[in-house]
């Protein structure tokens, strides 16, 4: 339904309620003008009342006879009569006319009017006396005698003391013509009103299609496409529009696909990156495990090597003393090869000396032997005085052959031993030589040992600092490792969410 049918459907409700108000309060106004008569009817019905009971008192307590009480009533009511409209009027038990505005009526047999239904005034006046102690009746009544009935309202009230009948009454125009005065101002305000709805109707029409810049149920359809995650949807503009609710959601849409455009985008780069960190982390958090688990080998390595660098530092200790006793032995050692040299020396000398002896002997027993060569010589030429002398010299050519071989086999054994002891001497002087040499080393390896002590102690301090901030490294990496595992929770925990943010935008349709 277009705007312009819902405001005409709008003012007409608007001037059909106007219409029941107007209707309702006409009702209310002629209901209400009825009873405000039968009101002022019964309020002037009991002062009538209450003059007459007065004078009935004042005839009952003896003040007043009945003539003169009845006159005195009469008097008071006739003057409270100021208009012909609206006076009081009574009648005897006769219905004789006994007060009346018009002198000329007053001791006439009243009646001749009567009831909408055709019922005698009189009849009727006494018909409501016995229902109600106010009687009200409606009569038609001539106000002049060319002039046609009208209604009027009579009230009556019954003086049983006197038999009378008072009554007063209204006639309905009066009524009639202020319910018509109000019927036609309530016109004429439901007219103004009318006229200012339509006109108000009007511009609210102009300024809400200006507003909105086209029907509401269009723009209630583009905002629900819109709202469903289409942004694709065609909105149409009138010309020079930049300020409708339609220019509106158009530039919503706008911006929207733009911004879910960047949105799908950018949750494509964040699901990657966080998928990627995901992974990675994941990885680090592997490698970071295996690395504290290295650690761990690690410091428990260091450890051996640290009680492994304290018992070589130990050894190197003892080392360094077996090298000092070890070189006082050398020492020793070198001493005595050096005596060894010298007696070796000593032994050459005498070897020498030997031979030369040897050399001696084997000289005597080659003369010997010439000595008993020429004796045997001698003894053959002697014969037989010779011939014992011959044995004796050939016993000692033997013996001096015997000696003389001796005595080279001696040189012989003696120019080896000589030859040996010349090489034992040679090689005891190299062997004393080596053995300075040892003590030397000896005392450098003890020199050694001693720094070896020494950096093993300090190799022992350093590594006990390594071990120990391997330790703390293996603390530290523990806690590397949680967080890493904290940060791949959370990366997980973003690729989740990347991904459902992706899910939620692929809502929208550009």
């Amino acid at each position: 339904m277009k705007i312009s049918t819902r405001l005409l459907v709008l003012v007409s409700s608007a001037l059909l309620g106007v219409s029941c108000v107007a209707g309702i309060a006409l009702y209310s106004l002629d209901y209400s003008l009825k009873e405000s008569r039968k009101s002022e009817v019964i309020n002037l019905l009991t002062k009538a009342e209450h003059v007459s009971r007065y004078y009935v008192l004042q005839q009952n307590s003896g003040k007043m006879t009945q003539a003169v009480a009845q006159e005195s009533a009469k008097k008071i009511l006739s003057e409270l009569n100021s208009n012909s409209k609206s006076y009081f009027w009574a009648n005897d038990g006769k219905d004789l006319t006994i007060v009346h505005p018009n002198k000329d009526l007053i001791g006439k047999r009243s009646g001749g009017n009567h009831t909408a239904s055709g019922m005698m005034d009189n009849e009727a006046y006494r018909m409501a006396i016995s229902q109600s102690h106010f009687g009200l009746v409606d009569v038609l009544v001539k106000r002049g005698k060319d002039e046609s009935l009208q209604p009027k309202l009579q009230g009556v009230v019954l003086i049983p003391e006197w038999n009378w009948i008072i009554g007063t009454g209204f006639f309905y125009d009066d009524i009639n013509a202020s319910f018509w005065k109000m019927a036609w101002e309530l016109l004429v305000i439901s007219l103004a009103i009318f006229v200012v709805v339509s006109i108000i109707a009007g511009i609210m029409t102009r300024s809400i299609r200006s507003t909105l810049g086209g029907e509401p149920d269009i723009a209630a359809n583009i905002a629900a496409q819109i709202a469903s995650g289409n942004l694709g949807v065609d909105v149409k503009l009138a010309a020079n529009d930049r300020s409708s609710l339609m220019y509106t959601l158009n530039e919503m849409k706008l911006k929207l696909r733009d911004l879910v455009r960047d949105i799908q985008l950018s949750s494509d780069s964040i699901a990657t990156g966080a998928s990627e960190i995901s992974m990675g982390n994941t990885d680090l958090s592997q490698r970071t495990e295996e690395q504290a688990a290295s650690l761990q080998e690690t410091a428990a390595s260091m450890e051996e090597i640290t009680a492994t660098v304290k018992l070589n530092a130990e050894n190197a200790r003892q080392a360094s003393k077996l090298t000092i006793k070890a070189s006082s032995a050398t020492q020793l050692g070198g001493e005595a090869m050096g005596k060894l040299t010298q007696t070796m020396q000593r032994i050459s000398t005498e070897s020498h000396d030997i031979v030369q002896i040897v050399g001696v002997i084997e000289g005597i027993a080659f003369q010997t032997n010439i000595l008993a060569l020429n004796a045997a010589v001698e003894a053959a030429r002697a014969g037989e005085a010779g011939r014992g002398f011959a044995v004796v010299a050939s016993e000692v050519r033997t013996l001096a052959q015997r000696s003389a071989t001796a005595a080279k086999d001696i040189k012989n054994l003696i120019g080896e031993s000589v030859a040996r002891i010349t090489a034992g001497s040679s090689e005891v002087k190299l062997v004393g030589e080596r053995m300075n040499e040892i003590v030397q080393s000896i005392q450098k390896v003890n020199d050694i040992m001693d720094e070896i002590a020494s950096a093993s102690s300090e190799q022992s301090i350093g590594i006990e600092q390594v071990n120990l901030a391997v330790t703390q490294m293996d603390g530290v990496t523990q806690q590397n490792a949680a967080l890493v595992e904290q940060a791949a929770a959370a990366a997980s925990s973003l690729d989740q969410q990347a991904h459902q943010l992706r899910q939620t935008v692929t809502v929208f349709k550009l």
